[in-house]
């Protein structure tokens, strides 16, 4: 099949390298791991995006800018974060399904909200990425035979980080490590205050903070808050922490393997948290919430705070990460052998190959 892979936002410039030299955000990376997780299948893909390294072949795929029209035919075009774009691409376009595929939680009252309820063709479907998405866009009233789930899945650097057999906890640092790898309105206010209550009462624990805004286009809305500039200078400062922003996935890799925990007290509800995949896929254990698509993404194996009117009980969370740390200490062996669980799990289940697998079968069911 020839399939094109398209994102109009063309302050993002990036391509199929990308994600494997720096950092890039989720639904970005998403677009450029399964795109050639399908030409690996042996299909013809084209990424269109906001590059300016200019139109050529890398990594078996196509590369072109976006010009505000899809050259060629296709036998499948998928459009991220752009519903909008649909109702041209299907003028253009009257015979291949076309994919909107959506990352973010429904915000009703916007273009995004009417643009998603416009799609209605016989061949045009929105992509969700849980079942937990799914039911929120038809909460708000998005026709549910409109929807197909498609899910996340973690990047090649965090695949069989483990040989078989070897410990997980072996591999973690001693003093332990926490780590925070979410966009900082996921939750790091709340992280840097938690994690001073927990500092108070083992010393010896440290937090990485890898979160930024600075990896999203120029014209982001969250990169001009000063609320978040604020936050910023507080990571760097705080005692115990330390402030790495993004980092290429590679290095989150090799530090996740070292990071005992996963702080990440999420305030906002998630779709589909990549970054809690690929922590999980490191084998740290996950200490978060249960807010959107969070226990569905974390199976049998999340410490689940819950949240009541966007408030998380400090004290809980705290003794849940202590609780941790104490099996950790006392070698529970017990705490590796639920670790190599999750895992094995998350390598059977978050695979970018199954994701394009699943994405051949959701276009060939398109009548």
């Amino acid at each position: 099949m020839r399939i094109a892979f398209v994102n109009p936002n063309l302050s993002h410039d990036y391509d199929a390298d990308t994600p494997f030299e720096a950092p890039l955000p989720g639904s970005e990376s998403a677009q450029v791991y399964l795109a050639l997780a399908l030409a690996a299948r042996g299909h013809d893909v084209v990424l269109f995006t906001g590059t300016t390294r200019g139109d050529r072949r890398l990594r078996g795929l196509g590369q072109a800018r976006w010009t505000g029209a899809l050259p060629g035919d296709w036998d499948a075009i998928f459009v991220t974060s752009a519903p909008e774009l649909v109702p041209a691409l299907r003028a253009a376009h009257p015979n291949p399904p076309i994919f909107a595929w959506a990352h973010n939680v429904f915000v009703p009252g916007t273009e995004e909200d009417a643009a998603l309820k416009a799609i209605a063709g016989p061949r045009d479907r929105i992509v969700c990425v849980s079942n937990w998405h799914k039911t929120n866009f038809t909460d708000y009233g998005v026709a549910a035979d409109r929807i197909v789930v498609l899910g996340n899945a973690i990047g090649p650097a965090f695949e069989n980080m483990f040989a078989p057999g070897e410990s997980i906890v072996a591999a973690k640092a001693r003093p332990p490590r926490a780590s925070f790898t979410s966009v900082p309105y996921k939750g790091l206010k709340q992280a840097l205050a938690f994690f001073k209550d927990l500092r108070a009462a083992r010393a010896d624990i440290s937090l990485d903070v890898f979160s930024s805004f600075d990896f999203y286009p120029a014209n982001n809305f969250f990169r001009h808050q000063p609320s978040w500039k604020f936050l910023a200078q507080e990571a760097k400062n705080a005692p115990g922490v330390v402030s790495h922003g993004n980092v290429p996935q590679a290095e989150l890799a090799k530090a996740l393997k070292a990071s005992l925990l996963l702080f990440y007290p999420n305030v906002a509800a998630e779709t589909a948290s990549i970054a809690t995949m690929e922590a999980m896929a490191a084998g740290c254990v996950v200490i978060t919430t249960a807010l959107g698509a969070l226990p569905e993404t974390t199976g049998e194996f999340g410490i689940l705070a819950p949240v009541v009117d966007k408030n998380i009980d400090p004290q809980a969370y705290v003794n849940a990460a202590s609780a941790i740390i104490d099996a950790f200490a006392q070698n529970n062996p017990a705490l590796d052998a639920r670790l190599r669980l999750q895992v094995d799990w998350v390598n059977r289940t978050y695979r970018w190959s199954a994701r394009a697998a699943q994405a051949e079968a959701m276009i060939g069911g398109i009548a």
